[in-house]
C-alpha cells in the first residue's frame, strides 16, 4: 500500500468534512438492488426508450401515403389556327374531383401554368403541335402526359 503524504491526508479529511462519504448500496450476490433485478430494470428502461421512439412515428405512415391521380385530356375547336385543350383532374381510386391542382402545359413556342379553383382548366394551344401536360397536387404522384393538337 502506498504511503500518503500529510497534504493528501489533510485534503481527504477536509473533503470528508465538506461532503461526507455516501454509504455504499447493499447488493446481494444475485445483483439485486431494492428487490428489483438489475437486468429487469435495464430491460424496462430500454423498453421505455423504444416505446418513446415508436410513438413518434405512429400515424406517419398514413400521413405520408402518396396517391395516384387520373387526368382527362380533351381537345375542342376554338378557331382555325388554335384549339382549346381541356384538362380535368380526379383521384384515381375514388374518382372524386381534386380541386386546386397545378396544371402546366408546354408546347413548341409557348406554355402556360394555372392553378384553378376547381378540377378543370382550359388552355388555348396552336394547331399542329404536341403539347406536354404536367399536373401536380399535394400528396399525389405528379402526372405527365402528351396530347396531339390538330
Amino acid at each position: 500500500m502506498k504511503s500518503r503524504t500529510i497534504e493528501e491526508t489533510y485534503v481527504d479529511e477536509y473533503l470528508n468534512h465538506i461532503r461526507p462519504e455516501i454509504p455504499a448500496v447493499d447488493m446481494d450476490s444475485r445483483g439485486q438492488m431494492m428487490d428489483l433485478p438489475i437486468k429487469l430494470a435495464m430491460a424496462l428502461l430500454v423498453g421505455m426508450l423504444c416505446l418513446g421512439v415508436l410513438t413518434r412515428f405512429i400515424g406517419t405512415a398514413q400521413r405520408s401515403v402518396i396517391s395516384d391521380m387520373r387526368v382527362s385530356l380533351s381537345v375542342q375547336n376554338h378557331s382555325s389556327s388554335s384549339r382549346k385543350v381541356v384538362v380535368e383532374v380526379y383521384d384515381a381510386s375514388s374518382g372524386t374531383v381534386l380541386n386546386g391542382p397545378t396544371i402546366e402545359i408546354s408546347y413548341p413556342g409557348g406554355g402556360e401554368a394555372l392553378t384553378p379553383a376547381g378540377n378543370r382548366a382550359s388552355f388555348i394551344v396552336p394547331t399542329g403541335v404536341i403539347a406536354t401536360v404536367r399536373v401536380t397536387y399535394p400528396n399525389y404522384l405528379p402526372w405527365e402526359g402528351q396530347i396531339a393538337v390538330r
